[in-house]
């Protein structure tokens, strides 16, 4: 043969089958692109010289990474697969007019080849052309001030093509183990082949009834965030098999059902649909299954990235009250350095911060001396005592370091107390193994709790006379031997200055630890800021979140091009049964109506169980973000509906373009 035959044909071949070929091309080079820009954010060298954020994105980043090379390998063979189907009948009339098998193979090599190379070099071209406004956007949610130099990452393109080759390679040997396997008989009628009347398959329906009721229970029963985020990916499995039983099996049954019915089938408008939906529901069961999972992940990974990234002022507040809290422990000896030693420290503070025009609002130091304990049923367990628990803190004070700190007047007895806790309920005693200790108030002072929320770590709280007191009470779970510890909470109301005023403070502690070192022998000390937790989150959140946008674009897509290519064989398949109905008598209106009503069941189908899915899965979300996010339950019902509403308009204008396109194909 001449030079280049093979090359032009296959180009003819793919021109040819543009309607086919330009959503595939369009869809894998979209693919490539997006694998190049998570793969060029993970790698990026400017993103790993930043001070933090680094460790959480990249962890991030990596599972994305993961996520997509599933995604690509299961989604890039679908498409091959259907447009395989497609050009069966081509390739049989190549073989009958002569073209031998293995020259066939060869054109389709050459096919691949181009079709490979366009994704590839487009799939770069536009991730490089979009990598600095998805790097910008990524820092900008992450909340980093930091500066990223415009490069080419062609290391980030050589894994992109390590990954996708290989899945292009993969797919041409599907075609040609076909191909060997087939013989021109078959391949001409193998675009034409359909799905015979399946068969009612009771013992799957009642598999998919069972899965998917099992997963919505344990969506809705779970009244523990631990548990929750155990059977998490419990539910999701059971809820995925049942979605795929019920598609399959339990679609054909309630089919089968209603056209038992004769009442309801024996009418124009039912009749033709029931039997047209029966006939092939087996070969789409499975595409509209997919299209409800990959809906359901969109509604899911939107919902909750968006909850956690916009409940992160509320979660910071109900964590970090004060602007910034300081623990300082004693030396090996247990002593903590002196009065004198803190009221320098203390006050080369506040010199720092109001010469840098920021004022502080509350300044409250205590010492206190603190065990960790195990609560249970509204007490405090014994050693010896086993269940459940939950562990807190037993923090102790003295009745002088509450009136210095807070500026009161309380004068206990031997045995009386005041007390304070973020849940524990009092009733006119606290029991501590057999000791009662009469309450004399329950007192809510600022900053006194390190947390007034219920679900932060659990503390109790108890003012006694003196330290002799406090150790008696303590004795019981630490020994004979207390060590204290001397708090600091400062709230400071600039918060436009809140990283000059964690530098200053970091600074000062900087100072009063190295000076304690040389004099003692070193101290240790914790401390956290609503500067930092809000920067922690603004990376943990604002990672995911970037990530729900991107895999949630990445599925909105697949989504489309499932119904797309859903649309069009259905328009290829549908074409001669229509002209058939018309030859028998249907008219063009009854004809209209039924493909009306059988593609509104099959791409809102999808839709409305997703949306089911995601009404279930509900209380298990927010049961997990318990923990996570404080806002809760409002942001995330807000998010949600925002998040439906945004799918549902997508998928209403894929509807009326595939829609004109299922049309055309069959009136023709």
């Amino acid at each position: 043969m001449k030079s280049f035959f093979y090359p032009r044909l296959a180009l003819t071949n793919l021109r040819k089958n543009a309607k086919l070929y330009f959503p595939y091309l369009l869809t894998s080079s979209f693919t490539v692109m997006m694998f190049y820009l998570i793969n060029y954010l993970a790698s990026h060298e400017g993103l790993k010289q930043m001070q933090s954020g680094t460790t959480t994105m990249k962890v991030i980043l990596n599972l994305g990474i993961i996520v997509m090379v599933i995604f690509s390998v299961i989604f890039l063979f679908y498409m091959n697969s259907f447009l395989m189907k497609r050009r069966k009948k081509e390739i049989a009339l190549y073989n009958i007019l002569g073209l031998e098998k293995k020259h066939i193979m060869i054109m389709m090599l050459y096919e691949t080849i181009i079709t490979s190379f366009i994704s590839l070099l487009m799939g770069f071209v536009f991730g490089v052309i979009f990598s600095q406004l998805v790097s910008l956007l990524l820092i900008h949610l992450m909340g980093l001030a930091t500066t990223l130099t415009f490069h080419v990452s062609w290391s980030s393109f050589l894994v992109t093509v390590i990954v996708f080759l290989p899945i292009y390679l993969v797919s041409y040997l599907i075609y040609v183990i076909q191909i060997q396997l087939s013989n021109p008989i078959e391949l001409l009628r193998g675009s034409q082949s359909g799905e015979r009347e399946p068969k009612t398959k009771w013992l799957m329906t009642i598999i998919g009834f069972i899965t998917l009721g099992l997963g919505y229970y344990i969506a809705v029963t779970i009244d523990d965030p631990t548990t929750a985020i155990a059977l998490f990916f419990v539910a999701v499995i059971l809820v995925i098999i049942g979605t795929y039983c019920l598609f399959t099996a339990g679609s054909i049954t309630i089919l089968k059902l209603l056209k038992k019915n004769k009442h309801f089938y024996y009418q124009t408008k039912h009749f033709t649909s029931v039997s047209q939906l029966i006939y092939r529901m087996k070969q789409n069961a499975v595409g509209l299954a997919s299209i409800c999972i990959l809906c359901t992940c969109i509604l899911v990974m939107l919902s909750s990235t968006v909850s956690l990234y916009f409940g992160i002022e509320d979660t910071v507040t109900a964590y970090q009250q004060d602007s910034y809290n300081l623990k300082v422990y004693g030396y090996d000896d247990g002593a903590l350095p002196s009065d004198q030693e803190f009221t320098k420290f203390y006050s080369q503070i506040q010199t720092e911060l109001e010469q840098n025009g920021i004022g502080v609002d509350s300044f409250i130091h205590t010492k206190r001396y603190s065990v960790s304990v195990r609560f249970a049923n509204n007490r405090i367990l014994t050693d010896k005592e086993t269940g459940n628990f939950v562990v807190g803190y037993l923090v102790g004070m003295t009745q002088d370091e509450y009136n210095r700190a807070y500026h009161q007047n309380v004068h206990l007895s031997d045995q009386n107390i005041l007390v304070s806790s973020n849940f524990f309920e009092f009733k006119d005693t606290l029991d501590i193994e057999q000791q009662q200790y009469p309450i004399q108030e329950v007192v809510h002072q600022p900053y006194l709790l390190p947390n007034e929320n219920p679900t932060a770590e659990r503390n109790l709280i108890v003012i006694m006379k003196d330290e002799e007191a406090i150790q008696e009470m303590m004795s019981h779970f630490f020994g004979d031997s207390i060590k204290p510890t001397e708090n600091l909470s400062i709230v400071y109301h600039n918060q436009s200055k809140a990283k000059e005023a964690e530098d200053i403070l970091t600074k000062c502690l900087d100072n009063f630890v190295l000076e304690t070192q040389n004099e003692h022998g070193g101290i240790s000390f914790y401390h956290s800021s609503i500067y930092e937790v809000r920067l922690m989150l603004m990376e943990l959140y604002g990672s995911l979140f970037f990530l729900g946008i991107f895999l949630g674009i990445l599925f909105l897509m697949a989504t489309i091009l499932i119904m797309y290519y859903k649309q069009l064989s259905e328009g290829y398949e549908d074409q001669k049964r229509f002209e058939i109905m018309q030859k028998v008598g249907m008219n063009a209106k009854e004809v209209k109506q039924t493909i009306r009503s059988q593609v509104l069941i099959f791409f809102f189908l999808p839709l409305l169980a997703a949306v089911i899915h995601m009404a279930f899965a509900f209380h298990l979300i927010t049961m997990m973000f318990g923990y996570i996010v404080i806002s809760g339950t409002q942001v995330f019902i807000t998010c949600t509906l925002i998040s439906v509403i945004i799918v549902a308009i997508v998928y209403a204008i894929v509807y009326l373009f595939t829609s004109r396109t299922y049309y055309r194909i069959v009136k023709n």
